[in-house]
């Protein structure tokens, strides 16, 4: 029986992001370094050499590098890297270098770099979970032994907008597998988003075109993660203030997974 094209249905998803943070470049070229990536950065030795996929414009890189650090970052948007390249350049920063690619298929030898950084929800602009499964093994493979991963990720299980909103998204969802299964017993193939998916607006420029975000459970995050590897998740909350303990760590809306190799 027919199903969702897993490929295409990537290719598009790929291809709309493209086109979304194509129109944020004005935002992204001067948004500066959050505390969370400060706090987590003074804790990096300054010669450690640090890979940051989904870079797009450089906001983390060459805030990054401008601490010192040597960072290479990876996008697939032409015209991010372009522009991440040029402001780099005119700030004299020779320690930031960009690479347009796929963070499922990342040009680099493995265990070249002494930590990765997937912040700002690079890892849910991308499709299907074989695919986001993927980028974290590839994120492994080209991390140091010894080295750590630091994956920023959306909360579906966030409750700052009320249990309403929570499960709407619930419902939406629900819905979206018995719809599967219907186009799957008509032997058609199935053109709608999946589970836990989202097309959104831009609230950064105005006229940028739509964007994609997968919304994921933790439970889903841990199964990114390959067998008998460590990992532990953070709230922003226990990363900035040092907090040993967050009550709410699991409610909130974004949670970072630190994996160590």
């Amino acid at each position: 029986m027919k199903t969702i094209n897993q490929r295409s249905y990537y290719k598009k998803i790929k291809e709309l992001n493209i086109s979304h943070y194509t129109g944020e470049v004005a935002y992204y070229t001067k948004a500066p370094l959050r505390m969370v990536e400060k706090k987590l950065l003074e804790k990096i030795n300054s010669a450690a050499h640090i890979l940051d996929l989904g870079c797009g414009f450089g906001r983390f890189s060459i805030g990054a590098a401008q601490l010192g650090f040597d960072i290479v970052g990876v996008d697939i948007t032409p015209r991010a890297i372009e522009a991440a390249i040029r402001r780099a350049k005119k700030l004299n920063l020779s320690n930031a270098h960009f690479i347009l690619g796929d963070m499922t298929h990342l040009p680099f030898k493995d265990r070249i770099f002494d930590y990765v950084f997937c912040p700002r929800f690079s890892i849910n602009a991308i499709a299907t979970f074989s695919q986001r499964k993927k980028a974290v093994e590839e994120m492994l493979r080209v991390v140091k032994n010894g080295g750590t991963v630091f994956i920023e990720s959306f909360n579906k299980l966030y409750l700052g907008r009320g249990p309403i909103f929570f499960l709407r998204n619930i419902v939406r969802d629900i819905w979206r597998y018995f719809f599967m299964f219907y186009v799957r017993l008509r032997n058609t193939e199935y053109t709608g988003l999946l589970s836990g998916d989202i097309i959104y607006k831009s609230n950064k420029v105005i006229g940028a075109s739509k964007g994609y975000a997968h919304i994921p459970t933790i439970f889903e995050l841990k199964r990114l993660v390959p067998k008998n590897t460590k990992f532990r998740f953070y709230s922003i909350p226990q990363i900035t203030q040092n907090k040993k303990l967050d009550l709410f760590k699991f409610f909130r809306y974004s949670v970072w997974m630190v994996i160590n190799k």
